[in-house]
């Protein structure tokens, strides 16, 4: 049974209207250290880790085509409209949707690629209100650094997927119309 998911953000200001929060988690099933090595065989030499603003359209190619065959599920939630606000409020919004979607899935951790000590506990502290007001029981947001755990790659490569075919920059609708669950929040 699942218990963790892997998440990321991502905020798209090019070529929109109006900028998009997105955050994405990943949920895999099967053994997580074979995936994490195929992760690392994907890292190009000399990185850090495997990300998408960082590859070429040929490369990312590539690397959809493995992750297409891994075991994983990546959920989304799209906060559109957002031309007004901070975005640390569209991530509390987008969250507020994400959190409980993941635990209907059973999952009981959610890791977040690591920003700041302050805006990490923002978010747990977010989620402790969540669970005041019973939007969510039990889930658990922890942070890892990126370069840390392969795992975090996956919700990165999943959101770059999602972005570059839904603004026709690439076409990954394979992957995105079978691995990819979206969900969208009007940010106002």
């Amino acid at each position: 049974m699942l218990s963790t998911a892997w998440g990321d953000e991502s905020i798209r200001n090019k070529d929109l209207d109006h900028p998009w929060y997105l955050i994405g988690a990943s949920l895999i099933e099967g053994e997580p250290d074979s995936i994490r090595s195929k992760l690392m065989r994907l890292k190009p030499a000399g990185a850090k880790k495997l990300h998408w603003h960082d590859m070429t359209p040929r490369f990312k190619n590539e690397v959809i085509k493995s992750l297409e065959g891994m075991e994983s599920l990546h959920i989304i939630v799209v906060g559109e409209r957002m031309a007004h606000m901070k975005d640390e409020r569209a991530r509390r919004k987008c969250l507020e949707r994400l959190l409980p979607i993941l635990e209907g899935y059973g999952i009981e951790q959610l890791v977040l690629e690591a920003r700041t000590d302050v805006l990490n506990k923002a978010d747990n502290a977010h989620r402790m209100q969540l669970e005041r007001t019973g939007v969510v029981s039990r889930i658990r947001i922890t942070h890892m650094r990126g370069d840390a755990e392969p795992l975090l790659w996956l919700p990165d490569q999943a959101l770059g997927a999602y972005v570059d075919t839904r603004l026709g920059l690439q076409d990954f609708n394979l992957f995105t119309d079978t691995k990819i669950i979206d969900e969208r929040v009007a940010l106002m």
